[in-house]
Protein backbone atom coordinates (compact mmCIF):
# COMPACT_ATOMS: atom_id res chain seq x y z
CA UNK A 1 0.00 0.00 0.00
CA UNK A 2 1.22 3.43 -1.04
CA UNK A 3 1.62 6.48 1.40
CA UNK A 4 -0.62 7.99 -0.28
CA UNK A 5 -3.51 5.36 -0.30
CA UNK A 6 -2.88 5.07 3.39
CA UNK A 7 -3.01 8.91 4.00
CA UNK A 8 -6.35 8.52 1.77
CA UNK A 9 -7.94 6.07 4.24
CA UNK A 10 -7.29 7.33 7.68
CA UNK A 11 -8.44 10.97 5.96
CA UNK A 12 -11.79 9.44 5.18
CA UNK A 13 -14.85 9.80 6.96
CA UNK A 14 -15.67 5.64 8.64
CA UNK A 15 -18.79 6.76 10.89
CA UNK A 16 -21.53 5.29 8.85
CA UNK A 17 -19.61 2.11 8.50
CA UNK A 18 -19.50 1.11 12.23
CA UNK A 19 -23.29 0.24 11.52
CA UNK A 20 -23.26 -2.52 9.07
CA UNK A 21 -19.95 -4.19 11.03
CA UNK A 22 -21.49 -7.50 12.66
CA UNK A 23 -21.77 -8.15 16.41
CA UNK A 24 -19.36 -8.93 18.63
CA UNK A 25 -19.42 -12.65 19.33
CA UNK A 26 -20.27 -13.66 23.12
CA UNK A 27 -17.81 -14.29 25.06
CA UNK A 28 -16.71 -18.16 26.10
CA UNK A 29 -16.90 -18.63 29.91
CA UNK A 30 -13.74 -20.21 31.06
CA UNK A 31 -14.53 -23.33 32.64
CA UNK A 32 -13.37 -23.48 36.25
CA UNK A 33 -11.15 -25.60 37.39
CA UNK A 34 -10.27 -27.46 41.22
CA UNK A 35 -7.85 -29.19 43.00
CA UNK A 36 -7.75 -32.54 44.25
CA UNK A 37 -5.01 -34.20 46.63
CA UNK A 38 -4.51 -38.02 46.68
CA UNK A 39 -2.81 -39.52 49.70
CA UNK A 40 -0.86 -42.18 48.16
CA UNK A 41 1.78 -44.58 49.56
CA UNK A 42 5.40 -43.20 48.38
CA UNK A 43 5.99 -46.35 46.72
CA UNK A 44 3.00 -46.30 44.73
CA UNK A 45 3.77 -42.20 43.53
CA UNK A 46 6.97 -43.41 42.27
CA UNK A 47 5.25 -45.95 40.60
CA UNK A 48 3.20 -43.71 38.66
CA UNK A 49 6.08 -41.32 37.73
CA UNK A 50 7.73 -44.63 36.71
CA UNK A 51 4.60 -45.53 33.94
CA UNK A 52 4.65 -41.36 33.16
CA UNK A 53 8.27 -41.58 32.41
CA UNK A 54 7.72 -44.57 30.16
CA UNK A 55 5.42 -43.31 28.37
CA UNK A 56 7.24 -40.09 28.34
CA UNK A 57 4.32 -37.65 29.92
CA UNK A 58 4.34 -35.38 32.57
CA UNK A 59 2.96 -37.75 35.48
CA UNK A 60 0.02 -35.56 36.15
CA UNK A 61 -1.38 -35.48 32.83
CA UNK A 62 -1.54 -39.11 32.97
CA UNK A 63 -3.24 -39.14 36.11
CA UNK A 64 -5.79 -37.06 34.49
CA UNK A 65 -6.50 -39.38 31.74
CA UNK A 66 -6.69 -41.83 34.14
CA UNK A 67 -9.37 -40.23 36.11
CA UNK A 68 -11.71 -39.18 32.82
CA UNK A 69 -10.90 -42.94 31.54
CA UNK A 70 -12.35 -44.39 34.78
CA UNK A 71 -15.48 -42.27 34.68
CA UNK A 72 -16.11 -42.82 31.08
CA UNK A 73 -16.29 -46.76 32.28
CA UNK A 74 -18.67 -48.99 33.57
CA UNK A 75 -15.68 -50.67 35.35
CA UNK A 76 -15.20 -50.54 39.03
CA UNK A 77 -11.38 -51.30 39.83
CA UNK A 78 -10.71 -53.77 42.40
CA UNK A 79 -7.50 -53.08 44.75
CA UNK A 80 -7.04 -53.51 48.35
CA UNK A 81 -7.61 -50.64 50.97
CA UNK A 82 -3.88 -49.73 51.64
CA UNK A 83 -2.78 -48.81 55.24
CA UNK A 84 -3.56 -45.51 56.02
CA UNK A 85 -0.45 -45.03 57.69
CA UNK A 86 1.29 -46.25 54.54
CA UNK A 87 -0.04 -42.88 52.62
CA UNK A 88 2.65 -40.68 53.42
CA UNK A 89 2.90 -39.05 49.74
CA UNK A 90 0.53 -37.10 47.46
CA UNK A 91 -0.78 -35.97 43.60
CA UNK A 92 -2.41 -32.86 43.54
CA UNK A 93 -4.03 -33.32 40.50
CA UNK A 94 -6.33 -30.31 38.60
CA UNK A 95 -9.88 -31.55 37.01
CA UNK A 96 -11.94 -29.03 35.89
CA UNK A 97 -15.17 -28.20 37.50
CA UNK A 98 -17.45 -30.74 35.20
CA UNK A 99 -14.90 -33.57 35.53
CA UNK A 100 -14.86 -33.14 39.35
CA UNK A 101 -18.83 -33.25 39.93
CA UNK A 102 -19.00 -36.20 38.18
CA UNK A 103 -16.34 -38.24 39.96
CA UNK A 104 -18.29 -36.68 43.35
CA UNK A 105 -21.11 -38.51 41.56
CA UNK A 106 -19.66 -41.62 40.58
CA UNK A 107 -18.00 -41.90 44.02
CA UNK A 108 -21.79 -40.91 45.84
CA UNK A 109 -23.45 -43.73 43.25
CA UNK A 110 -20.76 -46.78 44.71
CA UNK A 111 -21.01 -45.06 48.34
CA UNK A 112 -17.46 -44.35 48.80
CA UNK A 113 -15.57 -41.01 48.99
CA UNK A 114 -14.91 -39.29 46.19
CA UNK A 115 -10.76 -39.63 46.99
CA UNK A 116 -11.06 -42.65 47.75
CA UNK A 117 -12.53 -43.92 44.16
CA UNK A 118 -9.92 -41.48 41.89
CA UNK A 119 -7.29 -42.99 44.48
CA UNK A 120 -8.54 -46.75 43.66
CA UNK A 121 -8.54 -45.60 40.01
CA UNK A 122 -4.84 -44.30 39.57
CA UNK A 123 -3.60 -47.87 41.57
CA UNK A 124 -5.60 -50.20 39.29
CA UNK A 125 -4.26 -47.91 36.16
CA UNK A 126 -0.90 -48.01 37.35
CA UNK A 127 -0.92 -52.03 37.86
CA UNK A 128 -2.83 -52.63 34.10
CA UNK A 129 0.22 -49.90 32.64
CA UNK A 130 2.59 -51.54 34.72
CA UNK A 131 1.13 -55.18 33.09
CA UNK A 132 1.30 -53.71 29.55
CA UNK A 133 4.60 -51.76 29.87
CA UNK A 134 6.27 -55.26 31.32
CA UNK A 135 7.32 -53.22 34.74
CA UNK A 136 8.50 -54.70 38.29
CA UNK A 137 6.15 -53.19 40.67
CA UNK A 138 8.89 -54.68 42.86
CA UNK A 139 11.78 -53.82 41.48
CA UNK A 140 13.90 -51.38 43.53
CA UNK A 141 13.18 -47.80 43.42
CA UNK A 142 16.14 -44.89 42.69
CA UNK A 143 17.53 -42.77 45.71
CA UNK A 144 15.61 -39.71 46.63
CA UNK A 145 16.80 -37.27 43.64
CA UNK A 146 18.34 -34.61 46.52
CA UNK A 147 20.33 -37.95 47.56
CA UNK A 148 21.53 -37.82 43.99
CA UNK A 149 21.86 -34.60 43.05
CA UNK A 150 24.44 -34.37 46.60
CA UNK A 151 26.70 -37.17 45.91
CA UNK A 152 26.56 -35.89 41.98
CA UNK A 153 27.83 -32.35 43.53
CA UNK A 154 30.17 -34.75 45.80
CA UNK A 155 31.75 -36.33 43.05
CA UNK A 156 34.42 -34.90 40.82
CA UNK A 157 34.50 -34.45 36.76
CA UNK A 158 38.03 -35.05 34.56
CA UNK A 159 38.94 -31.96 35.40
CA UNK A 160 38.51 -32.40 39.14
CA UNK A 161 36.06 -30.03 39.52
CA UNK A 162 32.63 -30.98 41.58
CA UNK A 163 30.93 -28.03 40.67
CA UNK A 164 28.33 -28.20 37.98
CA UNK A 165 27.57 -25.67 35.77
CA UNK A 166 24.61 -25.32 34.25
CA UNK A 167 21.11 -26.55 34.75
CA UNK A 168 20.88 -28.46 31.13
CA UNK A 169 24.33 -29.95 32.45
CA UNK A 170 22.84 -31.55 35.82
CA UNK A 171 19.19 -32.53 34.40
CA UNK A 172 21.06 -34.58 31.91
CA UNK A 173 23.85 -35.87 34.39
CA UNK A 174 21.35 -36.70 36.84
CA UNK A 175 19.27 -38.86 33.49
CA UNK A 176 21.94 -40.49 32.86
CA UNK A 177 22.38 -41.71 36.31
CA UNK A 178 18.85 -42.64 36.26
CA UNK A 179 19.52 -45.01 32.78
CA UNK A 180 22.92 -45.79 33.64
CA UNK A 181 21.26 -47.63 37.62
CA UNK A 182 18.60 -49.69 35.39
CA UNK A 183 15.54 -48.41 37.78
CA UNK A 184 12.39 -46.20 36.92
CA UNK A 185 13.21 -42.89 35.55
CA UNK A 186 11.46 -39.68 36.24
CA UNK A 187 12.45 -37.79 33.04
CA UNK A 188 10.35 -37.39 29.73
CA UNK A 189 10.84 -36.20 27.03
CA UNK A 190 10.11 -32.54 26.48
CA UNK A 191 11.64 -29.11 24.83
CA UNK A 192 15.23 -29.85 25.02
CA UNK A 193 15.26 -33.52 25.54
CA UNK A 194 15.39 -35.66 28.47
CA UNK A 195 13.46 -33.43 31.33
CA UNK A 196 12.79 -34.18 35.15
CA UNK A 197 10.30 -31.32 36.94
CA UNK A 198 11.83 -32.41 40.42
CA UNK A 199 15.68 -31.53 39.53
CA UNK A 200 14.85 -28.16 39.67
CA UNK A 201 12.96 -28.40 43.17
CA UNK A 202 15.19 -30.61 44.61
CA UNK A 203 17.94 -28.00 44.19
CA UNK A 204 15.94 -25.07 45.23
CA UNK A 205 15.31 -26.86 47.98
CA UNK A 206 18.95 -28.18 48.88
CA UNK A 207 20.22 -24.81 48.13
CA UNK A 208 17.49 -23.33 51.25
CA UNK A 209 18.53 -25.79 53.61
CA UNK A 210 21.94 -24.40 53.52
CA UNK A 211 23.69 -27.62 51.55
CA UNK A 212 24.31 -26.19 48.43
CA UNK A 213 25.43 -22.40 47.00
CA UNK A 214 24.67 -21.68 43.45
CA UNK A 215 25.39 -18.54 41.15
CA UNK A 216 21.38 -17.11 41.70
CA UNK A 217 20.78 -17.27 45.34
CA UNK A 218 17.34 -18.16 46.44
CA UNK A 219 15.13 -15.40 47.97
CA UNK A 220 14.40 -15.16 51.91
CA UNK A 221 11.08 -14.16 51.97
CA UNK A 222 8.16 -15.80 49.80
CA UNK A 223 8.69 -15.06 45.49
CA UNK A 224 6.89 -12.48 44.19
CA UNK A 225 4.42 -13.39 40.88
CA UNK A 226 7.40 -12.28 38.39
CA UNK A 227 9.83 -14.62 40.09
CA UNK A 228 7.63 -17.19 40.24
CA UNK A 229 6.51 -16.84 36.23
CA UNK A 230 9.98 -16.27 35.48
CA UNK A 231 10.80 -19.46 37.51
CA UNK A 232 8.05 -21.14 35.10
CA UNK A 233 9.64 -19.88 32.48
CA UNK A 234 13.70 -20.91 33.41
CA UNK A 235 12.37 -24.89 33.52
CA UNK A 236 11.39 -24.97 30.45
CA UNK A 237 14.00 -22.83 28.37
CA UNK A 238 17.61 -23.68 26.91
CA UNK A 239 20.65 -22.46 28.65
CA UNK A 240 21.10 -20.51 25.60
CA UNK A 241 18.59 -18.36 25.87
CA UNK A 242 19.12 -17.11 29.46
CA UNK A 243 22.43 -17.10 31.70
CA UNK A 244 24.24 -20.21 33.07
CA UNK A 245 23.89 -20.95 36.70
CA UNK A 246 26.52 -22.70 38.38
CA UNK A 247 25.62 -25.58 41.32
CA UNK A 248 28.24 -26.09 44.39
CA UNK A 249 28.21 -27.77 47.08
CA UNK A 250 29.41 -25.62 49.94
CA UNK A 251 31.08 -27.43 53.03
CA UNK A 252 28.33 -28.46 55.24
CA UNK A 253 26.50 -30.00 52.03
CA UNK A 254 30.35 -32.01 51.37
CA UNK A 255 29.93 -33.16 55.08
CA UNK A 256 26.93 -34.33 54.57
CA UNK A 257 27.28 -36.18 50.86
CA UNK A 258 30.07 -37.57 52.85
CA UNK A 259 27.98 -38.90 55.88
CA UNK A 260 25.26 -40.28 53.63
CA UNK A 261 28.22 -42.15 51.21
CA UNK A 262 29.54 -43.36 54.67
CA UNK A 263 26.24 -44.32 56.01
CA UNK A 264 26.26 -47.88 54.69
CA UNK A 265 28.14 -49.69 52.03
CA UNK A 266 25.40 -49.23 49.31
CA UNK A 267 25.42 -45.85 49.49
CA UNK A 268 29.37 -46.36 49.18
CA UNK A 269 28.88 -47.94 46.19
CA UNK A 270 26.51 -45.50 45.18
CA UNK A 271 28.90 -42.91 45.10
CA UNK A 272 31.71 -44.48 43.59
CA UNK A 273 29.21 -45.57 40.88
CA UNK A 274 28.16 -42.20 40.46
CA UNK A 275 31.57 -40.49 39.88
CA UNK A 276 32.26 -43.12 37.67
CA UNK A 277 29.67 -41.50 34.86
CA UNK A 278 29.91 -38.41 35.97
CA UNK A 279 34.22 -38.59 34.85
CA UNK A 280 33.12 -40.71 31.89
CA UNK A 281 29.93 -37.96 31.01
CA UNK A 282 31.07 -34.73 32.61
CA UNK A 283 33.87 -33.90 30.01
CA UNK A 284 33.27 -30.34 29.86
CA UNK A 285 31.63 -29.40 26.39
CA UNK A 286 27.91 -29.70 27.33
CA UNK A 287 27.06 -29.44 23.85
CA UNK A 288 28.89 -32.81 23.48
CA UNK A 289 26.98 -34.35 26.74
CA UNK A 290 24.11 -33.10 24.83
CA UNK A 291 24.76 -34.60 21.84
CA UNK A 292 25.52 -37.77 23.41
CA UNK A 293 22.29 -37.85 25.44
CA UNK A 294 20.53 -37.73 22.17
CA UNK A 295 22.04 -40.63 20.35
CA UNK A 296 22.15 -42.79 23.11
CA UNK A 297 17.91 -42.19 23.98
CA UNK A 298 16.72 -40.91 21.44
CA UNK A 299 13.45 -41.61 21.97
CA UNK A 300 13.74 -38.56 24.62
CA UNK A 301 14.43 -36.18 22.09
CA UNK A 302 11.44 -36.77 20.08
CA UNK A 303 9.79 -33.44 21.72
CA UNK A 304 12.73 -31.56 21.26
CA UNK A 305 12.80 -28.00 19.43
CA UNK A 306 16.42 -28.04 19.20
CA UNK A 307 16.57 -32.00 17.77
CA UNK A 308 17.43 -31.10 14.34
CA UNK A 309 20.43 -28.76 14.89
CA UNK A 310 21.86 -31.46 17.74
CA UNK A 311 21.90 -34.13 14.73
CA UNK A 312 23.71 -31.60 12.73
CA UNK A 313 26.10 -31.25 14.89
CA UNK A 314 26.07 -35.52 15.42
CA UNK A 315 27.01 -35.70 11.83
CA UNK A 316 29.40 -32.79 11.58
CA UNK A 317 31.91 -34.13 14.57
CA UNK A 318 31.49 -37.86 12.90
CA UNK A 319 32.99 -36.53 10.02
CA UNK A 320 35.87 -34.84 11.69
Amino acid sequence: MTKDRWDELLDRDWSDAWDTLPEAPDLVPRGKTAQITLRLPATMVARVKRVAAARAIPYHTLVRAWIVEGLRSSAVPEVEEPDTEAQTAQLNIKLDQTMLDALKARGHELRKPYHRFARELVEWETEQAEAALGLDPTASHLPAIKELMVLLLHATNQRGDSAVRGMTRLQKLLFVLEQKLAAQTRSYAFNYGPFNEDVNDAARALEVAGFIRSSEPVASGPPSFQQMIATVIDRARSEDEGKVVEFALNDRGHEVAETLRQSSPSYDQLFKFVESIRQEWDTGDINELVDRVYETWPQYAEKSVIRDKVARRTERRRGR
